[in-house]
């Protein structure tokens, strides 16, 4: 296998975060007010380097493996949740902008300090050819980090030639903007999550040079290493996994301490001596746990096989949408329970515990935890599953560029 199975940053990644989570939390209720990350926590992630974690090396960033990135994503969203929530968006589509745009739009994008990214990878809108690029019109929902993106790395429909139907499926392109050219939209009024700033924003219009564009969701890899050959699902899912059993480590924190000084009502006895939470508290750390080491699993398989160059099979990708959808229902499972024995507190703003409960609830929507997951796996099982484009190989690049390792 060509490259090292974990990440030679591991430790100076998890020391930045160390760094960061002190401004993170301390800042958690303002952001929470202002609907978006507070102005000293996007300030503490862009010092920190963090922002560059996936992004590959040769334009200036860790290139971390899978494993090292759930590690770093978990412990920043046990700090706060919104700040490890806009910490994954905006590395993780670093990662996917960095290793797919060819040469001269990368050189533009990642030109200067680190940026920072937003977008949604849905085809919310239509690109119309015109000489030298496309011009783009739509609305997208869910842009975390939208407030402090620098460039917006989306996904729209390239409109048909002549207006004729296609023939087949529709041409699908990820696009990079930069934020100057991007409306926001003030809708971001939520249950949870509320301090990621995930509004709408329009495009109206923007002219997009080809050199800022690639295909969605199969762009081949153009640089780096086996990190940018899996498909788009695998190279995500362990950011999404990571801030779950991050949130979820949080909920059981914070129960912990809230336990000793909880006087229940009835008995007027501490919630800290009871037996049955004792024996509720350690089954949520038997499932968190072992949600974690499912996660770890599943994850270190499927990056063995992209090290050694190998396609990954129907088996392989049931197991990566499985993993996100479970580890999430864990997460959201454990902090139900942290939150129902937090009793009257844990409704209060200012309790960590409603905030996780919440957090992690509206992470239950995202579209790479949804039930559909498990109807997947029981196909799979059956062997009636299909494979999903965004779950398919990437094709390879021609010349050079894909062999690029930085």
């Amino acid at each position: 296998m060509s490259e090292p199975r974990r990440s030679p940053d591991r430790e100076h990644l998890l020391a930045a975060v160390e760094r960061v989570r002190g401004v993170a939390a301390a800042h958690a209720e303002a952001s929470e007010r202002l609907r978006t990350l507070a102005p000293a926590v996007v300030d503490a992630l862009r010092s920190s380097g963090l922002l560059a974690m996936a992004a590959p090396r040769a334009l200036g960033g860790a290139e971390s493996d899978p494993l090292t990135q759930l590690e770093v994503f978990e412990a920043m969203a046990r700090a706060d949740a919104s700040a490890g929530w806009s910490l994954m968006i905006s590395a993780l589509l670093a990662a996917l902008a960095g290793g797919t745009l060819p040469d001269e739009g990368a050189r533009q994008v990642f030109a200067g300090p680190f940026p920072t990214f937003a977008g949604l990878q849905v085809p919310s809108g239509l690109a119309r050819r015109v000489p030298g690029g496309y011009v783009l019109e739509g609305r997208w929902a869910f842009g975390s980090g939208v407030r402090h993106a620098r460039w917006v790395f989306t996904c729209a429909v390239v409109a048909p030639e002549g207006g004729a139907p296609p023939a087949g499926p529709p041409e699908l392109l990820s696009l990079a903007v930069p934020i100057e050219q991007v409306v926001l939209e003030d809708t971001w009024d939520v249950a949870g999550l509320r301090g990621t700033g995930s509004d709408h924003y329009r495009i109206e219009g923007a002219l997009v040079p080809e050199a800022l564009t690639c295909p969605f969701p199969g762009a081949p890899r153009r640089r780096g290493g086996a990190l940018y050959a899996i498909p788009l699902i695998a190279q995500l899912a362990a950011g999404h996994v990571g801030f779950a059993l991050g949130v979820g480590r949080r909920a059981l924190d914070e129960i912990a301490a809230v336990a000793p000084r909880r006087i229940k009502a009835w008995p007027q006895l501490a919630l800290g001596s009871h037996a049955a939470f004792h024996m509720d508290l350690g089954r949520a750390e038997a499932k968190l746990a072992a949600a974690r080491a499912y996660a770890f699993d599943t994850l270190g398989r499927m990056w063995d096989r992209a090290r050694a160059g190998e396609t990954l099979s129907i088996e392989d990708w049931t197991a990566i949408r499985l993993v996100q959808t479970y580890v999430t229902d864990v997460a959201a499972e454990v902090a139900g329970f942290a939150y129902r024995a937090g009793g009257g507190g844990a409704l209060y703003a200012a309790s960590p515990l409603q905030r996780c409960f919440r957090d992690l609830h509206a992470a239950t929507q995202h579209i790479a935890a949804t039930d559909d997951a498990y109807e997947f796996a029981g196909r799979a099982r059956l062997g009636i599953a299909e494979l999903h484009p965004m779950l398919a190989p990437r094709p390879a690049a021609g010349g050079d560029q894909a062999r690029q390792a930085g």
